[in-house]
């Protein structure tokens, strides 16, 4: 069987673009994207078959948006040579009506689009008054072009129960669950440093910047920030002036796994997650994880098995606490439960499941 996945755009090393290359590799796939950021995601060597790019980056937002919708309608008829398509993301669901007739249509849904859905309120709020008055426009429209794409596919697969629920109440469709794939072979327990790291993605929705305020706080305790995004001038300005907190960017993939297998415990803080890998692929090397109570993280975070909970309405404070209660000797006995948990959700049971939809 021929198959194509196509999702919206590698623009990060994001636990999307990872799942995305472990579904291509299990599934003997060719992967088709809006474009392919060079300097920020994955090397384009990671693709185990054949890649196809549409068109090239777009720093602003709205203008990214109408053009990838366009190259997804009007630049995929290559998709009529196969025999199954499997869609991630949202943009990408445009390219639907050049699926051959007869042709399954897979949709593996990480959230519905937020800024549309759970979020509009969030985002409407967070803007500038010209913005908001743009987004308030804009919103119907792709509610809109969203549903044209979702209502083509033939099957709904979630990546956690908290999308699932978002999907029935704002969609009205049923699906199946299949959490993304954990590589448990690819982080690993090396040692014991003495920092804490933050490697989830650098913007609004994942509040690094709360995490850097605790630290602030807490002079005597390291934090590091491995990761970069919309949000990283913000937060590297914060930590200007305090020795405990460095701030790295992205990092490559060897780096990463250094810095996960060496730090004490990891943080992930975001705004109601959809399932969120980070708090998992801590786990994995054996590094328990500080995760607010709320979204996909109630459905990986063990309170005090596998990390440490915050209330969904946390305070600062309520970080420092968690950090405080987190301390290295609490880390270390930790560390077979979170690989026990991690293992749950290897990349193994991800591809079989998949396999199971798919026939």
């Amino acid at each position: 069987m021929k198959t194509l996945i196509i999702h919206d755009r590698f623009m990060f090393m994001g636990g999307a673009e990872r799942l995305i290359l472990i579904m291509a590799k299990g599934l003997n796939a060719d992967i088709a994207t809006g474009f392919w950021s060079d300097m920020e995601t994955f090397p384009r060597s990671d693709v185990p078959h054949k890649l196809f790019v549409l068109g090239h980056p777009s720093q602003k937002s709205g203008w990214r948006y109408l053009k990838f919708q366009w190259l997804f309608y009007f630049k995929t008829k290559f998709i009529r040579d196969y025999d199954l398509v499997i869609f991630s993301g949202n943009n990408c669901l445009s390219a639907a009506h050049n699926v051959r007739s007869g042709v399954k249509k897979i949709f593996y849904c990480h959230t519905p689009v937020r800024h549309v859905f759970d979020l509009k309120n969030y985002y409407l709020k967070n803007k500038v008054w010209w913005k908001k008055i743009i987004l308030r426009l804009f919103i119907p429209i792709s509610r809109l072009v969203y549903y044209y794409g979702f209502n083509q596919m033939n099957t709904f697969i979630a990546n956690s129960i908290n999308v699932q629920k978002r999907i029935k109440k704002y969609l009205n469709r049923d699906s199946v669950i299949v959490h993304p794939p954990i590589q448990t072979n690819k982080f690993k327990w090396f040692a014991q440093s003495n920092y804490y790291l933050s490697f989830a993605r650098v913007d609004k929705l994942k509040r690094v910047e709360d995490i850097v305020r605790a630290f602030q706080k807490m002079p005597d305790k390291k934090l590091v920030v491995a990761s970069a995004g919309d949000d990283f001038e913000n937060v590297k300005n914060l930590a200007a002036g305090f020795e405990n907190i460095k701030i790295l960017g992205w990092q490559s993939d060897d780096e990463l796994k250094e810095l996960v297998g060496r730090c004490i415990a990891t943080l992930y803080v975001p705004i109601d997650e959809d399932f969120g890998m980070t708090p998992l692929e801590s786990m994995s090397a054996g590094k328990p994880c500080v995760g607010v109570f709320d979204g996909g993280l109630k459905e990986t975070i063990i309170d005090r098995l596998t990390g440490k909970f915050i209330p969904e309405n946390y305070t600062i404070d309520d970080i420092i606490k968690a950090v405080e209660w987190l301390t290295p000797e609490q880390s270390l006995k930790m560390r077979f439960d979170c690989e026990a948990q991690a293992e749950k959700f290897n990349k193994e049971k991800f591809i079989e499941k998949i396999k199971q939809i798919i026939t």
